[in-house]
């Protein structure tokens, strides 16, 4: 299931001022740098490290976009003994990935292959049965014209062939058109074989790759949403495909937070899903499917473009 995803800046979450180089942080070719406070690693049951005051950018990219947090902590734990400078790439590949995904241009940013490389000794670790973990706090980033910030942003990897993932955000805000209609908390938890982790974050995915969205729950304002299904990530939409339910409580809240110019042909397939939902009280359910470019709703196709 295709979800476009993801404000002002959350300005009192940033001290970031004047941050040190972290060339640790930094991607190969200088596609990704990255500055830092203070940046510490640390050994035993789990390595890992901490950096304060993280500020990455794409210098490459147009308007340079940036990633700005108070705070990241990463760590790993298990057999495979993954070296904290592995955790400091794979984590500026991810933020990297994010920033070029948000700022809708690819040339300029980081080339797929450098992405991969940095995500492959995570990827080996999580098939080897590691867990990993990150955290970071008083999130901001910056794409273009687009803003996103977020209190807590947590992504938690459990290793083996099949790798697990759960991610949580809270204190979300954006900005854009569609802005009131953005979660203000989310948590997600998926499943993808682990060796596919490299090529899901670069977004390289010629051959497709399968995902199980195992949960997603969602909240904004007095609506909630909860989901599961199955998605095959193509290279685009039209070779993509998915299949799930999906339950809203408060529907019409969401209605009303479309109803503002610019979203009118959102506003418009939010109503004819509320026409074809089925009802328990307060709650709506559907059950999506998303095939040759087209979301169908309860086998009935919905204009999104």
């Amino acid at each position: 299931m295709p979800a476009p995803m993801l404000a002002s800046i959350l300005a009192a979450c940033l001290a970031v001022s004047s941050p040190a180089r972290a060339a640790e942080l930094d991607l190969p070719g200088g596609c990704a740098t990255a500055g830092s406070v203070s940046l510490h690693e640390g050994d035993g049951p789990r390595v890992g490290f901490d950096a304060g005051g993280l500020e990455l950018l794409l210098p490459g990219l147009t308007a340079a976009p940036s990633l700005h947090a108070a705070h990241l902590h990463a760590d790993v734990q298990g057999p495979a003994a993954l070296a904290p400078s592995a955790l400091e790439q794979a984590s500026t590949a991810a933020a990297a990935a994010l920033l070029t995904a948000l700022s809708g241009h690819r040339d300029g940013g980081c080339p797929d292959l450098v992405l991969r490389q940095a995500l492959r000794p995570l990827a080996q670790a999580l098939r080897a049965g590691d867990g990993a973990g990150f955290s970071w706090s008083g999130v901001a980033v910056r794409a273009g014209r687009a803003r996103f910030g977020a209190r807590h942003l947590s992504l938690r990897l459990t290793g083996g062939p099949t790798a697990r993932l759960e991610a949580t955000l809270d204190g979300v805000i954006s900005n854009g058109e569609a802005a009131a209609l953005t979660p203000e908390a989310l948590t997600l938890r998926v499943s993808i074989p682990a060796a596919e982790l490299p090529a899901l974050v670069a977004g390289a995915r010629d051959s497709g790759i399968q995902m199980t969205v195992e949960a997603l729950h969602a909240t904004r304002g007095d609506s909630t949403l909860d989901g599961h299904g199955q998605a095959l990530l193509g290279p685009d939409t039209q070779a993509s495909a998915g299949e799930g339910e999906v339950s809203v409580r408060g529907f019409d809240g969401l209605i009303d937070a479309a109803g503002v110019p610019g979203l009118e042909r959102l506003h418009t397939a939010l109503f004819l899903a509320r026409l074809v939902a089925h009802r328990s009280g307060d709650t709506l359910a559907w059950t999506l499917s998303w095939r040759d470019g087209t979301l169908l709703v309860n086998n009935v196709p919905l204009p999104l473009r």
